[in-house]
């Protein structure tokens, strides 16, 4: 029977929070960086900041996942903001850090949290040295396999002088403004690497023009390999003023990703919309 007027209340239907990155593609995850939270799984915090009173301070996620930018802006006031730690999402415990304060890459400038695209990201520096962030060592108590690893970095040049990532002085990627030098990498021992930027082919012809085309914010995704007899892994280079690429993910998986490759791809840029 159909009552005329009633109010039909039906059981509640449990709506379920969206998974996270690595909840869906966290297979062979070996290490994982972020602006972000990465993982439902993962309780630690985002990264440690010193403010310019040089007192450091963990900093962590706000309710929506995404770096506290309240919280951080608190511990920085009008001052700036500098990168020591960037905490591993991946549950293996490889985080970043630079204990050297001239070498740290920056976060907070004068009160403001830096930005690319609308997202808090992790600037470069020409410091005496180069900025950049080093994977506590021994490396292969993160990284130990040799061979195929695919690399995914939400990241841009705008520093002159910039490497992406290097093994002990092995390069990935060197970015110099107005280099014509075709030596894009320095890596003779490295297998032959396959780059796609922002979802397709890419393929570097010399250092400024690695500069120029990554301006902007950029998915890198290298399907290349490591080698387990080299003890260091760097975000940047760290000497002759060549700095860390301004980065705001970066993800690395042992073995082939192939299948997983452009679908990974998709979920990074429906957070940051790249491209």
């Amino acid at each position: 029977m159909i009552i005329a007027n009633a109010t039909y209340v039906g059981r509640p239907v449990a709506v379920s929070a969206p998974s996270l990155l690595l909840d869906v593609y966290g297979t062979n995850v070996k290490i994982a960086y972020s602006v972000r939270k990465l993982r439902t799984a993962y309780t630690g915090n985002c990264m440690r900041v010193r403010n310019g009173s040089s007192v450091e301070l963990d900093i962590g996620f706000d309710a929506s996942g995404n770096l506290d930018e309240s919280a951080l802006l608190t511990h920085c006031g009008s001052g700036d903001g500098f990168v020591t730690k960037w905490y591993d999402q991946s549950g293996n415990s490889g985080n970043l850090e630079q204990t050297t304060t001239a070498n740290q890459p920056q976060i907070v400038s004068s009160g403001a949290v830096l930005k690319d695209n609308g997202k808090p990201v992790i600037t470069g520096l020409s410091a005496s040295n180069g900025s950049h962030l080093e994977l506590i060592t021994p490396k292969t108590d993160y990284l130990p396999s040799t061979g195929q690893h695919y690399f995914f970095s939400v990241c841009n040049t705008t520093t002159a002088r910039a490497i992406l990532y290097r093994e002990n002085t092995r390069f990935q990627l060197i970015a110099q403004s107005g280099n014509t030098s075709t030596n894009t990498r320095n890596d003779p021992n490295y297998l032959s690497n396959t780059y796609r930027r922002n979802g397709a082919s890419y393929t570097p012809v010399n250092r400024g023009e690695v500069y120029t085309t990554n301006l902007a914010q950029t998915l890198m995704t290298i399907d290349g390999s490591l080698d387990n007899s080299i003890s260091s892994f760097i975000l940047g280079y760290g000497v002759s003023q060549f700095a860390n690429w301004d980065m705001q993910e970066f993800i690395v998986y042992d073995g082939d990703k192939s299948s997983d490759e452009s679908n990974i791809e998709t979920a990074i840029n429906g957070h940051y919309s790249i491209y």
